[in-house]
């Protein structure tokens, strides 16, 4: 390669990861706009786990249980003897406070705490499970439920804010983030079966809704998104058969609701007759949580109480576990690794080592913008995980760069060295990155239908890591290529000495 072309390539590869390492590394403030517009890099962007940002938490109050604070606040002043209306006002007095029992730190109506075959405490344990099903399929990195004071629960979910938004650098994103965990706890906490009708049809009261449908899923196609509604025979007739009659009756919204809280509505045009259809709604996140509901209720995992969530549902956003500045310290530590294996590279290898070192450099920008652009949640343990790609992108590098030190002490040209040294390493690297990603990917599918949301996320960003990492190291060679074309001693560009035997 002549050296025109050489320094061309290098050129185009060096302005690229420039330009992207600024998008990928750096926020600022957009000029002209007096600070308050503000780029937010790709890093800033990437959400985080709870480890990092903290989590949302919230207790959930089946109808008939109350707390402290609003028992108190509901609580009728006591009357002082003498004063107007004294006997109106203590009869209001005590027909509250023997309305209520104070159980922990709640209060629950006495009537439904004498009535055994109420068994409220078993029934909030047996809601724990069915919640817990359903926020299985959301995917968090983590969360929990829990049963409090025997008779409320108490929902922790990952906040999955980005850093920005945890640092309220961007006050849109923070805002959008908590209305979809708001969102999701409200629509995932709703009580009641799953119904279709319209204003004058509905389903028949003998079929029931899992007689319908086959499945709900989440649907996304160039950043459109809808709930996949998948029939069964009887589904497909009945259904049919529905959204003629409100053709004929000039109806055209077909209604879905979970118990009373109506989720979805289709506007019909004509009657439905395939095995499926879609229904649009404007984000992901609310295809995803409309999905997992209807699931839910159609499968008949039912609540046994009604928690009354709606809009006005409160969510405390604690700290991060690991401390406010945690997401901060962890950028610097892989900082300081990738800059630690540069200078290791140009130490060793010298001129050879900056083509490692750009390597190591594209391999940091493929694994910001993957996780940025699939929404991967990134916790403590999958930065783990990409820093093993690293030590994976760098060992595969250096052994081929010793075993071709090793040729060319041999005495054999430079291009023969390389090509015997890739050789002798080709089967030991291919194998080490084949299992790797097979049990990386094995993982991430188990961890798909198993809902381990860390453990997939973690597998999930190995596997981008070990396929970056292979692609880079055969990348490595053709950038050493053109980086070496235009060194006339190629043995001193790798920092390699050539030992050519002497005759006696």
């Amino acid at each position: 390669m002549g050296k025109i072309k050489s320094a061309i390539i290098t050129a185009i590869l060096l302005a690229a990861i420039l330009v992207l390492g600024f998008f990928a590394t750096v926020s600022c403030a957009v000029p002209n706009s007096n600070g308050v517009k503000r780029y937010n890099s790709f890093i800033s962007s990437i959400r985080l786990g709870a480890d990092l940002t903290g989590e949302a938490t919230t207790v959930l109050y089946p109808e008939g249980v109350i707390s402290a604070a609003d028992y108190f606040e509901g609580l009728p002043a006591l009357p002082v003897e003498g004063e107007d209306d004294y006997a109106d006002k203590l009869e209001k007095y005590e027909k509250y406070t023997g309305k209520y029992v104070q159980r922990g730190s709640v209060y629950v109506e006495k009537d439904l705490l004498e009535d055994e075959e109420n068994n409220l405490s078993d029934k909030v344990k047996k809601d724990v499970e069915v919640l817990s099903a359903r926020f299985d399929r959301k995917g968090y990195s983590s969360y929990s439920l829990s049963v409090q004071d025997d008779y409320t629960i108490r929902i922790a979910v990952p906040t999955n804010f980005s850093y920005s938004a945890y640092k309220q650098n961007n006050a849109t994103a923070r805002s959008d983030e908590t209305a979809k965990i708001s969102r999701t706890i409200q629509y995932l906490a709703t009580s009641g079966e799953l119904s279709v009708s319209s204003e004058k049809h509905s389903i028949p009261a003998k079929d029931t809704a899992a007689d319908y449908f086959k499945s709900f899923t989440k649907y996304s196609a160039a950043n459109n998104y809808a709930v996949k509604i998948r029939l069964t025979a009887e589904g497909k007739k009945g259904i049919g058969k529905l959204t003629s009659d409100m053709m004929a009756d000039e109806e055209t919204a077909l209604n879905f609701y979970v118990g009373e809280t109506q989720l979805l509505s289709l506007t019909i045009s004509e009657a439905i007759t395939g095995n499926s259809f879609y229904i649009s709604v404007n984000d992901a996140s609310y295809a995803e949580d409309y999905s997992i509901i209807l699931n839910s209720a159609a499968n008949g995992e039912v609540l046994n109480l009604d928690y009354g969530v709606s809009d006005s549902l409160k969510i405390n956003y604690g700290s991060a576990a690991l401390g406010d500045n945690a997401a901060i310290y962890l950028f610097v530590s892989m900082l300081v690794l990738f800059a630690g294996a540069i200078v290791f590279s140009v130490i060793k290898y010298r001129k050879l080592g900056l083509v490692n070192a750009i390597m190591i450099l594209i391999y940091a920008l493929v694994i910001i913008t993957s996780v940025l652009l699939i929404e991967i949640q990134l916790t403590v343990a999958g930065a783990f995980m990409i820093i093993l790609g690293l030590a994976l992108l760098c060992g595969s590098n250096f052994a081929a760069f010793e075993a071709i030190r090793g040729e060319t002490k041999r005495g054999k040209t430079m291009r023969a060295a390389i090509k015997a040294g890739y050789r002798s390493r080709l089967t030991a690297i291919l194998d080490l990155h084949v299992v790797l990603v097979l049990v990386s990917l094995m993982t991430t599918l188990i961890c798909m239908f198993t809902c381990a949301g860390e453990i997939f996320a973690c597998a999930f960003i190995f596997f981008i890591a070990l396929v970056a990492s292979y692609i880079l190291y055969w990348f490595t060679r053709f950038m050493w290529y053109v980086l070496s074309s235009p060194a006339k001693d190629k043995f001193a560009f790798c920092g390699f000495k050539r030992e050519v035997p002497v005759d006696d």
